[in-house]
């Protein structure tokens, strides 16, 4: 009699459908649509169940869950702040679309059992989520310094964004920021594990000075900058030229847009005339991209006054692609000087190959 029970619940789990849940991602994005057609959600996992919604190409959702429905697997979605659609905007109810028109993410913001708190999220598996816990940052930067992860329970966290992971707090305004920040830390560190640069302290301030010139975050810089003597920056390939030009942690602060005479180009002698966020913007190239760095020998003609410690560094990027690499590279010479036991920067200057 037992066996027959089995038997009997096993089929009618097959009849009716039934399927364990399976998380194939916090987040969705709508592909395999054509750029005039949009995606149909559906009431219940079925395509002739009613049409409730419709997504266009690339639409991010967020994921509850999935299902197995025969030969096809359905998803169970819900609508992301600030990410309206067609019939899916604020409250809208959760839809059911087709997992082959989605695809999964487990990266972003999240709530934790409903609350929001600026939560996120790495990874996941289908059980559990690599969540951001506790981090440490720089007081004059607030650049990362360390971060440690947890793990949380998959069935615990909703997929949200920055502004729907913001906390339910009348003192809290705005959104959440904390991925700029965890992505960068996370970058310097890859860059730095494969360049090798983890032990000298100096490199790593190198490499914050290369984010924050790609994100053109001059404000930021100013942590950086001596202050006192500001930082010195040359058109030329090399300090001590009269193109020599010294910018204070106020020049950086409000004059970053105006315009500059900057010296004279070389070869045709062209006057070069840009705004300090524009040279600034061409000092660096993108982050992930930096094919090594090196401890200069000598400080490219940058003066160091006598009885203060200096110390340079270059950061190349060099096209390996190239049939000439030598001169398809380019570097960034970066100039400390130790001040009250901190080092600031002093020097910037964009190297490049010259005739």
């Amino acid at each position: 009699m037992m066996k027959n029970t089995i038997v009997t619940i096993l089929l009618l789990s097959v009849f009716l459908g039934a399927s364990e849940e399976v998380y194939l991602g916090l987040f969705g994005m709508v592909v395999n649509v054509a750029k005039d057609d949009t995606l149909n959600v559906r009431e219940k996992s079925d395509y002739r169940s009613n049409k409730t919604a419709a997504l266009p190409l690339d639409a991010l959702v967020g994921v509850d869950h999935c299902i197995q429905r025969g030969k096809s697997t359905w998803c169970k979605i819900f609508h992301i702040a600030q990410r309206d659609y067609d019939g899916f905007g604020y409250g809208a109810k959760p839809g059911w679309v087709n997992a082959r028109y989605l695809k999964f993410g487990n990266r972003g913001y999240v709530t934790i059992d409903g609350k929001a708190n600026c939560d996120y999220v790495l990874s996941c598996n289908n059980t559990a989520c690599e969540v951001v816990g506790e981090y440490k940052t720089d007081p004059q930067t607030g650049d990362i310094v360390s971060l440690q992860t947890c793990k949380i329970g998959r069935k615990r966290l909703q997929g949200t964004n920055r502004f729907g992971a913001m906390p339910e707090d009348p003192d809290a305004s705005g959104y959440c920021n904390t991925d700029s920040y965890v992505e960068t830390y996370l970058m310097k560190q890859k860059v730095m594990n494969r360049l090798g640069t983890g032990e000298d302290p100096l490199q790593k301030k190198v490499l914050n000075v290369v984010s924050l010139l790609n994100e053109g975050d001059s404000g930021r810089l100013i942590a950086f900058t001596h202050p006192q003597k500001g930082i010195v920056m040359t058109w030329n390939v090399r300090f001590g030229g009269k193109e020599d030009l010294t910018f204070t942690r106020e020049d950086i602060e409000n004059d970053a847009e105006k315009r500059i005479h900057w010296g004279y180009t070389y070869g045709r002698g062209d006057e070069v005339h840009m705004s300090l966020y524009d040279y600034m913007s061409q000092l660096a190239k993108p982050f992930h991209t930096i094919s090594k760095i090196e401890k200069l020998k000598n400080l490219k003609g940058f003066q160091c006054p006598e009885g203060s410690q200096c110390r340079g560094y270059e950061v190349f990027w060099i096209d390996e692609t190239s049939k000439n690499p030598e001169f398809d590279w380019q570097g960034l010479v970066v100039i400390f000087e130790k001040y009250e036991g901190r080092w600031y920067v002093v020097g910037l200057l964009r190297d490049r190959w010259t005739v």
